[in-house]
Parts: C-alpha cells; sequence; structure tokens
C-alpha cells in the first residue's frame, strides 16, 4: 500500500530539456559565460549562517550590510523601506499554498452543489486580493496551487474570480432555495428555515475579513449567515475529527509539489478518518480517478488522474480557495550575483548557495565568504526529529540521487539516469511490484576521499526501513529489496506499483555505509555529531567547518565537490557588457526509460511543513 503522506513530490522533466532558472540580480558580466550547467558550483569560498533572526532584525541586518541574504520571508510592511534600499533586491513568488474555506458536506443544506456553487460564484475573491491583501495575492479556484506544475488553474471554462451574485441566486432560485415565508431569507428545497455561521481565527486580520466577506456574500444571496472570530485550534480540532461546524476559514501550505494527497484529503473512503477530507465530501466521479493517480507508474496517467480530479473538485465546491497570496524575499546586491529565486525558497534556499558568485569587480566569480540570516536552527543529524522546521542549508551537506530544481522540475544529481519496470515490462519483476534502477555519476566522493558507491545508497535505503522510529521509516514500508548490482547502479525495488515511489527513494539524503554501520539500527537516535570537534564525513557542496561566535557558524565549500567549477580554466569567466541577459543554467539531461512507454522526467520534493494554519 502507497503510504498516504508522502515526504516527496513530483514534477515534470523532459529529456533534454533547457530551462530558465531567474537568477536574480545577475548583470551579464557576472554571468558564468559557458553555457553552465545547473548542477555546477559552488562558487563562493564558504557561508556563514547567522542563526534565530527574521522579522525586524533580519530587515533591518540585510539593509546594514551584516547579512547579504535572508531565509525567511519579508514581513510586507518592510516592502517600501527595502525597495529604497541600493543594493537590495526583493524577489516575490506564489506561496504553494493557500487560504480557504472548508465547507461541511454533510449537513443541510450545505450538501448541495448548488448551495456551495452559488457561494463561490457570489463570493468576491479579485476584492480580496486588491483590498485585504492590497494586490500581494492572486485568486486561485483549483485546491493545487497555481505555482504547482499539477495545478489546473487557469485552463477551466469558468472561474469564480469575480462576484456573480445574480448568477448565484439564479443558481439558487433553479435548486429550489425559495423564500417560501417571506421573512427576506431563503428555506431549503424541503422547506426547512436554516442558517450558516462561519467561523474564522480571532487572531488573524485576514481570517476576520474573509469571514465577513463570505458573511457578506451569503446575504447577497438572501442566507441568514453571520461570521464569528473564535479560537483557531479550537475549530482546527474539530475538523480533524469531523465534528460539528457550518463553514470555517484555514490556511493549506506544503513544501512540495507532489499531490498524492488528492487520493486522501478528499475522497470518499475517507470522510470519517481523523485528519483527512474536513469537509466529509464524497463524489463518485472524483473517486473513480483515485487508484490511476496512486497507483499508476507512468507520468501521463498521473497528470491526468490529478487534473480530472480537480475538475470535479472546482465544479462542486467541497471548499472554496480564497487566495493564493505572494511571499517577499529579499537580498543584497553590492557583493554577490547570481542568487537563483527558487518557486519555493525564494532566494534564501540551496539554489542560491549553490549559484551565487562574488562578484568580477571584487575578483570573483570565484571565492568570497556569503552571510546568511536564517530563522531556524542547525542540524547536523539528517535523520533527527525536531521540534520546529531547521534551516534549508541544513541540506548543502548531503546529496540526493534526484534534486528539485528551481523551477520545481527535476535535476539529476547523485543519479544519472534511472529505469522504471514494472512486470508488464519486465517479467523478472514480480507482479503488483515497482522496480527501480539508479545509474550513478562516477566521481562524487565522500569529504573523507571515499567513493561515493551504490554500496552506500543501497545501505542508505536499507537503513531507512529497518531503524526503528526513523522519520524516513514510513516511506519505506513497500520497500522489498535495495542493493548494487555494481559499484554504479542501484536496484530498489517495492512491493506496489505507484510513479509517486520514485520520490520515496530520490529525495531521501544518501549518508556513508561506514557511518550507519557504526550506528546500527538504533544508533540515529543518540547520533550527535559535532562536526567542529571531529572530522564528519559528507558529500555535499559545502559542510560544516567552524563556530565563529555563539550566533554564527561557518559552513566551506567542499573541495572535492563532483560538480565544482573548475577554477583554472580563466576562459570560461565572462567579460562581455552585453545588456541582454545570459543564457542561464542548461541543464544536463537525466535519462528516464520507462520500459513500457513515453520517457518521463518528473519529479520533485522536499518535506511537508506545517500543513494547516490560521491563513
Amino acid at each position: 500500500m502507497v503510504t498516504s503522506r508522502r515526504t516527496l513530490g513530483v514534477f515534470i522533466l523532459l529529456p533534454l530539456l533547457l530551462f530558465s532558472a531567474g537568477m536574480s540580480g545577475s548583470s551579464p558580466a557576472e554571468a558564468y559565460s559557458q553555457e553552465e550547467l545547473i548542477q555546477t558550483g559552488p562558487f563562493v569560498d564558504s557561508i556563514w549562517i547567522r542563526n534565530w533572526i527574521d522579522g525586524e532584525e533580519a530587515v533591518q541586518a540585510l539593509v546594514s550590510g551584516e547579512i547579504d541574504v535572508m531565509d525567511s520571508e519579508v514581513p510586507p510592511e518592510y516592502l517600501s523601506e527595502l525597495l529604497e534600499v541600493e543594493y537590495v533586491d526583493v524577489g516575490r513568488i506564489l506561496r504553494n499554498g493557500y487560504g480557504c474555506l472548508s465547507i461541511n458536506t454533510r449537513k443541510n443544506p450545505l450538501n448541495y452543489t448548488a448551495f456551495r456553487r452559488a457561494l463561490a460564484f457570489a463570493f468576491d475573491k479579485r476584492a480580496i486580493s486588491e483590498q485585504v491583501f492590497a494586490g500581494m495575492s492572486e485568486p486561485l479556484d483549483s485546491c493545487v496551487p497555481k505555482v504547482n506544475p499539477f495545478s489546473i488553474e487557469g485552463r477551466l471554462p469558468y472561474s469564480y474570480y469575480d462576484a456573480n451574485v445574480a448568477l448565484g441566486n439564479e443558481i439558487l432560485d433553479s435548486a429550489g432555495f425559495l423564500d417560501a415565508n417571506n421573512d427576506t431569507f431563503r428555506e431549503s428545497p424541503h422547506g426547512d428555515s436554516f442558517d450558516v455561521l462561519i467561523e474564522c481565527a480571532s487572531s488573524s486580520d485576514t481570517a476576520v475579513q474573509i469571514g465577513e466577506e463570505c458573511a457578506q456574500s451569503l446575504q447577497a444571496l438572501h442566507v441568514n449567515a453571520t461570521s464569528e472570530p473564535v479560537d483557531f485550534y479550537e475549530y482546527l480540532n474539530r475538523l480533524y475529527f469531523h465534528g460539528d461546524y457550518d463553514i470555517v476559514f484555514i490556511g493549506k501550505s506544503w513544501s512540495d509539489f507532489d499531490v498524492d494527497w488528492l487520493a486522501y484529503d478528499f475522497c470518499g473512503e475517507y470522510v470519517n478518518q481523523p485528519y483527512c477530507n474536513f469537509p466529509s465530501w464524497a463524489n463518485q466521479s472524483y473517486d473513480q480517478w483515485r487508484n490511476q493517480l496512486l497507483h499508476s507508474t507512468d507520468y501521463d496517467e498521473v497528470y491526468e488522474a490529478a487534473i480530472e480530479m480537480q475538475k470535479v473538485w472546482v465544479y462542486e465546491c467541497p471548499m472554496i480557495v480564497c487566495y493564493e497570496n505572494t511571499l517577499l524575499t529579499a537580498h543584497r546586491t553590492d557583493r554577490f550575483t547570481g542568487f537563483v529565486d527558487d518557486c519555493v525558497d525564494g532566494v534564501g534556499g540551496c539554489w542560491s548557495a549553490q549559484k551565487v558568485r562574488l562578484r568580477t569587480s571584487l575578483g570573483g566569480p570565484f571565492g568570497g565568504t556569503i552571510k546568511w540570516g536564517v530563522s531556524t536552527h542547525n542540524k547536523y543529524n539528517p535523520m533527527s526529529s525536531c521540534s520546529c522546521y531547521p534551516h534549508v542549508l541544513n541540506n548543502l551537506p548531503w546529496d540526493t540521487l534526484i534534486r528539485q530544481g528551481p523551477d520545481g522540475r527535476d535535476v539529476p544529481w547523485l543519479a544519472e539516469s534511472y529505469t522504471i519496470e514494472t512486470h508488464e515490462d519486465n517479467e523478472s519483476v514480480l507482479p503488483d511490484r515497482t522496480r527501480f534502477t539508479f545509474n550513478l555519476v562516477r566521481n562524487a566522493s565522500w569529504s573523507d576521499g571515499t567513493p561515493l558507491t551504490a554500496e552506500d545508497v543501497a545501505c542508505t535505503i536499507n537503513y531507512y526501513r529497518e531503524a526503528p522510529g526513523n522519520p524516513f521509516r514510513l516511506d519505506f514500508g513497500d520497500l522489498t529489496a535495495a542493493y548494487g548490482q555494481n559499484p554504479y547502479k542501484v536496484i530498489v525495488e517495492f512491493s506496489s506499483e505507484s510513479y509517486w515511489l520514485l520520490h520515496t527513494v530520490g529525495y531521501k539524503p544518501i549518508l556513508p555505509k561506514q557511518l550507519l554501520d557504526e550506528l546500527g539500527p538504533d544508533g540515529w537516535q543518540t547520533w550527535m555529531p559535532n562536526p567542529f570537534e571531529e572530522p564528519m564525513a559528507t558529500s555535499g557542496a559545502f559542510n560544516w567547518s567552524a563556530t565563529i561566535n555563539d550566533n554564527i557558524t561557518e559552513m566551506k565549500a567542499n573541495p572535492r565537490y563532483f560538480y565544482r567549477p573548475n577554477r583554472s580554466v580563466p576562459n570560461n569567466i565572462s567579460t562581455t557588457t552585453s545588456d541582454s541577459q545570459p543564457d542561464l543554467l542548461g541543464i544536463q539531461p537525466l535519462t528516464v526509460v520507462v520500459t513500457s512507454g513515453s520517457l518521463i522526467v518528473i519529479v520533485g520534493v522536499l518535506v511537508l511543513s506545517k500543513r494547516f494554519g490560521q491563513q
């Protein structure tokens, strides 16, 4: 059975594809002149990480030059100030999430599709974006955010963006919602009086305004409705366990683009399942695509299922998505260039660390120490669990088989290519199983000089399956085998068929076999490495190197890194002064063979972070 909460997600990748990832703050003269592979890097010598800095403190540190980039979202109230600073660039990315109204479809008359659609048409999403967010959001209809490659947004023949109260009233009239007793409020088609309560988080001004807008929209439809600000966590608990409510406002966020959650968050099979299907909605047309979404190994079939499910969902409106807001990121441009505006992490993520470079006027593009402000803490054991989300730079010391690119598409990393096979493709694969064969790069090594081989990859995957309590263990419940066929070829098999299993393997950090053998199955829990006191074998672009003071730690670039640029060839560096943007980040093709059909290349994902919020 496929795990219901995959930590990894999916993205389209095409063979021999070249794409542009926004490289913020780069002038043509500063760009690496050759058709640079997106993997190439790092260019800087080191990163100084300043922990526990965000909000106003981070903004002021950026303005003063104490840090060059901040990993946290810039509070919108500081936008005008930052736009006035000469050497600060502000980037904007759409949130991989949204605010929405969850409707209890168990209750009469909320169980009527006509009622929910009438509300959706009457609700003014564009006004929310313009007035509540002052233009810092966009209307959204689909349950899959617009930023996600799987979203159907903008491709339907209708939308709920602009208020259309007249159409909403027509829909209710046609469905039999009439004012039979002349009290100015509609009754249900059975003649019953009803009222609707919208609950929103009292601690969020945005939530309160959304609740009021919803109540006003229903009132415009001649429905007796009120909005009440209440304790968020009290009604969130009711949602978790399918308690009583009419309409509530919540926020949903993802840190990946995986959409297998469509099979759990809205399928009829889960109307009574805690933490699933908040609207308690069941629809046969939607549910019929579930098996294809979860159990096909073909990207086109998975994509088709996701699109068809969204078509039904948007029409039926078990939730009404209100907005997808814009997040602000910021960095300085006086010393470094080449920042990458990652679609999930903005300029404060790992792609900027990989690609940023010193300005040529300061002796670049190689060398220099960039100062990074991060809002949380360092994490030296990639398997440890913690109460708060560690910053993304903690991923830099470790490599994965596949990595999510800046635009959400897949990028080959330790794996140059892979094949996906089922019994239909290869009779040696048992029925109802999936086999992945990964071909590894041949120049990766650990920081102690030991080659990174298939033995390390297979040992890591088996360790995650066997280690009691390991946070990665849940994803490997269907794993049946992982072994090295030769030093640079890994075979991984699962006892189920699913496209999504690719990411179960592809995005996990690969650790040294020697380390895992020393730890033993239980040792991961007590492993507390101190990389500043003792050697720690890693493979990534950077490794922990020094403690500067109580708040600042240093990561140094790995001199053996297998994607490290050749610093000894001067003609690799551009000296042109063209006004055009450089041809940026040609991606090395990741060869994917799916023996039963067309080439796929689609993957990508991170760890699911805070899923539900107040807005």
